[in-house]
């Protein structure tokens, strides 16, 4: 009786001390994944993001007549953006990694505020942009709802965090080239500097999975 009283002294001690053990390794994990978005503190990430709304939100809309060059360009600004803005809502909600939800978390606010400053802009100058997201983005929502897990977190940070800033990164640098429209300018050089940001977030962000 008493070894065995022994042994299962010794046996509730080893659980006690690895439950105390697990439950500070999970603390810790806990701690790193709100502190840290890629390479960048949160904190710096979050103040990156700040300042990017500010800078889209200060863009003065002018009612002055678009030519079909600019359209095309702002239809593409607001394509890729609502595919973006699309995806991340799903993976706000699916994202297992903290880091991916705070970059998705991150990329429809982003989204959300270029999406109004567009509509605002393109109601002053009399046209209507999508209200609805295209078949493309419709199929790239349909495909993340039905995976989980990492595979999700994977595919998200590849196709929205990576190759979908990869796409605004080059329409963003024809926008503030070649576009002759103040308005639809100055939306561009205010997104383009969080468009490289959260591209270079991304790839870190993929370096870890």
């Amino acid at each position: 009786m008493k070894i065995q009283s022994i042994s299962l002294g010794f046996l509730l001690a080893i659980w006690v001390s690895g439950a105390s053990l697990a439950q500070q390794n999970n603390g810790n994990m806990s701690a790193g994944a709100a502190t840290k978005v890629g390479k960048e503190s949160k904190a710096e990430f979050d103040r990156q993001n700040k300042k990017g709304a500010a800078a889209v939100g200060a863009v003065t809309a002018s009612a002055a007549k678009l030519s079909d060059a600019d359209q095309r360009l702002m239809m593409q600004v607001a394509k890729g953006g609502m595919m973006q803005l699309e995806v991340s809502k799903v993976a706000v909600q699916k994202a297992t990694n903290e880091e991916v939800r705070q970059l998705a978390q991150a990329e429809v606010d982003e989204q959300t505020g270029l999406s109004a400053k567009l509509t605002e802009i393109a109601s002053a100058k009399g046209i209507t942009l999508p209200s609805a997201p295209d078949t493309d983005t419709q199929a790239m929502v349909t495909k993340m709802q039905g995976m989980s897990g990492a595979e999700f977190d994977r595919l998200y940070v590849s196709e929205s965090g990576v190759k979908g800033h990869e796409k605004l990164d080059t329409v963003m640098s024809t926008v503030e080239s070649t576009a002759s429209d103040a308005s639809l300018k100055g939306v561009a050089r205010a997104a383009h500097p969080l468009v490289k940001t959260h591209l270079t977030v991304a790839k870190q962000i993929m370096a870890k999975l």
